[in-house]
């Protein structure tokens, strides 16, 4: 038969209620308690059931990760990291997009996620932050990813988006690249607002000016990146060099630089940003500036289940560090790795 709580209690000594405080986290149990009722479930193989505890605790054991548009291996990274740390606390996870369909019904859809979830992961500035903050009034713990928290009094999680594009522009300088273009994500994103300052610093810190010609606007996609490079491509004089604000737009740059019989780094080098699992498959390997996203979604959970247990700490941004990963994108000879401080 399947072992049960009653069954834990007994072989561990305890009553059931001691059981159901140790599975609840609770603090009142005393350490020598615990470790028998940890040996008690390990012995038995007992796996609590999810449904039972969230009636008696008046939770879901659920939270959700919400999306601007499912697609990419980066966002693939960041659910396996937040799927992981879940799992691992007994949550379950539940993923959504909200590309493509009106305000309105994000509203209507998001407000019925809040009955069946402890908590939001926010990826995503297509939420309404009047909303967010009325979803906060009522208790729902959030966490944003990849954004600053603004008007929103919650925690918030991004990389180092300006050191680390700073950092890599400043690479391509250091190996004598003077005309370098940039490829710009959206501009209502916090991470290309911040990528698109790290590259002009890292030229003012050169004596030189960020061209307007040299910094073209892209959508994070392969296609926008493809044809922002055709663009610095029928400059006179093109860039030596091109810094795309991430490794998915650098993709559909290489494409373009293929197409129009140039080589890449032999006419023109090409960096990315964010070091997805096929730059170091193409050929060349991508130059780039890696981040943990895996990491990340894994913070993000443990942040979210703090505040889903009762954390009344001052909300916090985590900046987390980002490394430049040095490949033969860039026809620069460099170690593999360089670490960026921040």
């Amino acid at each position: 038969m399947r072992p049960t709580i009653r069954t834990v209690a007994a072989k561990a000594g305890v009553s059931i209620a001691t059981v159901s405080r140790f599975l609840n986290g609770s603090a009142h149990i005393n350490a020598e308690t615990e470790a028998k009722v940890r040996e008690a479930i390990a012995d038995l193989g007992y796996v609590p059931n999810a449904s039972a505890r969230g009636l008696a605790t008046n939770t879901t054991q659920t939270i959700a990760l919400i999306f601007p548009k499912l697609s990419g291996p980066f966002f693939a990274e960041l659910i396996r990291g937040a799927e992981t740390e879940a799992g691992a606390a007994g949550y379950h996870l539940l993923i959504y997009s909200i590309a493509g369909s009106a305000a309105g019904d994000d509203d209507q859809t998001l407000g019925l996620l809040t009955t069946k979830v402890d908590g939001l992961i926010l990826a995503s500035r297509g939420v309404q932050q009047n909303y967010v903050r009325d979803l906060q009034r009522q208790g729902t713990p959030i966490v944003l990813l990849g954004e600053e928290p603004g008007e929103i009094a919650g925690d918030s999680i991004r990389p180092d988006n300006a050191g680390g594009a700073r950092q890599m522009v400043t690479h391509l300088l250091e190996h004598g690249y003077r005309r370098i273009g940039f490829i710009h994500g959206p501009e209502t994103q916090t991470h290309a607002q911040e990528r698109l300052r790290g590259y002009c610093d890292a030229l003012h810190a050169y004596e030189l000016s960020c061209v307007p010609e040299l910094i073209v606007p892209g959508a994070f996609d392969e296609h926008s990146g493809y044809t922002a490079m055709q663009r610095l491509l029928h400059l006179h004089p093109r860039p030596e060099a091109v810094f795309a604000a991430n490794d998915q737009m650098a993709i559909g740059a290489l494409t373009a630089v293929y197409e129009s019989g140039l080589r890449v780094p032999e006419d023109v080098a090409l960096v990315g940003f964010d070091d997805i699992e096929p730059a170091r498959y193409l050929r060349p390997p991508l130059t780039t500036v890696h981040q943990d996203m895996t990491g990340q979604g894994r913070l993000a959970v443990q942040m979210l289940l703090a505040r889903i247990q009762g954390s009344e700490t001052p909300p916090e941004t985590r900046v987390l560090p980002t490394e430049l990963v040095i490949r033969r994108s860039c026809g620069c000879n460099a170690p593999q790795t360089q670490s960026i401080e921040i």
